[in-house]
C-alpha cells in the first residue's frame, strides 16, 4: 500500500492568494491563511487519494500548478509526476489551454498572433476550452487517476481581469467546472522571469504584461 497524502479537501475554487503546498514526509501542509473570494465549483462526492482515508471508493486528485510563465511549472509538474508514480499512484500530467481540440487550435491561432480577437471572446474560449475537457477530467478522476495540470482557471481570470475585464465577469464562465484538491502558486519576479528566458514568444508572454500588472 503506497504512502498517501494527508490534505483536507475543499469545495471551492479560491482566487487572489492561492495556498502554497510543500511536500514533506508525504504531508501537504499550508499556512492557515488565503483568500476568500470563491467561485462555486463542483462538489466532491468522494475521497481523493490526498485524503488519506481507505476507502475503496478513492478517487484521484486534481492538483493544480499556477505561476507566471517560466516559473518552473512544467519541470515542478513533470517531478510531481514522476514522484506520484514511484509511490505507485495513477497519475496524468495536463495542460491549458489544450490546443489539440478545435476550441484549443482557435486560442493557438491567438496566442500565435494569426488571429485577432476581443479581450472578452479569447477569455471564454479559454474557459471552453477548460469545459470541453471536464467529462473526461471526471472520467479519470472517478477511476483513481490523479491529474497534475499546468494551468487552470485561476489563470484565465488572472490574465483577463488584468487586462481590464470586470473580476465577477471573468469567473462566471468557471462556475461547475471541478475544484481542485491542491493549487501550488509558484511565484517569480518579472525581472528574473526576464533573465530565465526561454520558453515560446507568445502574444501574452511578455515581461511588460506582467511587470505593468503585478
Amino acid at each position: 500500500m503506497p504512502p498517501t497524502f494527508s490534505l483536507s479537501p475543499y469545495k471551492a475554487l479560491n482566487f487572489g492568494a492561492l495556498a502554497f503546498g510543500k511536500l514533506s514526509k508525504f504531508e501537504l501542509k499550508f499556512p492557515s491563511k488565503c483568500s476568500i473570494r470563491q467561485i462555486r465549483m463542483a462538489a466532491k462526492t468522494h475521497e481523493s487519494v490526498l485524503s488519506g482515508s481507505n476507502s475503496e471508493s478513492k478517487r484521484g486528485a486534481l492538483i493544480v500548478l499556477e505561476g507566471l510563465d517560466r516559473s518552473g511549472k512544467t519541470s515542478q509538474s513533470s517531478k510531481l509526476l514522476t514522484y506520484l508514480e514511484g509511490l505507485g499512484h495513477s497519475a496524468e500530467l495536463w495542460r491549458f489551454p489544450d490546443r489539440s481540440t478545435n476550441v484549443g487550435q482557435m486560442i493557438s491561432m491567438y496566442l500565435s498572433n494569426k488571429s485577432q480577437l476581443d479581450d472578452h471572446t479569447i477569455h471564454l474560449l479559454f474557459s471552453a476550452n477548460r469545459w470541453e475537457k471536464r467529462s473526461l477530467m471526471e472520467t479519470k478522476l472517478k477511476t483513481g487517476t490523479t491529474l497534475i495540470v499546468d494551468r487552470y482557471s485561476y489563470s484565465g481570470v488572472a490574465f483577463s481581469s488584468a487586462k481590464g475585464l470586470a473580476l465577477e465577469w471573468c469567473k462566471a464562465p468557471e462556475i461547475g467546472l471541478l475544484a481542485p484538491d491542491l493549487v501550488l502558486y509558484l511565484d517569480i519576479q518579472p525581472e528574473v522571469m526576464k533573465k530565465v528566458g526561454g520558453g515560446k514568444k507568445e502574444k501574452m508572454d511578455h515581461v511588460s504584461f506582467y511587470a505593468g500588472n503585478s
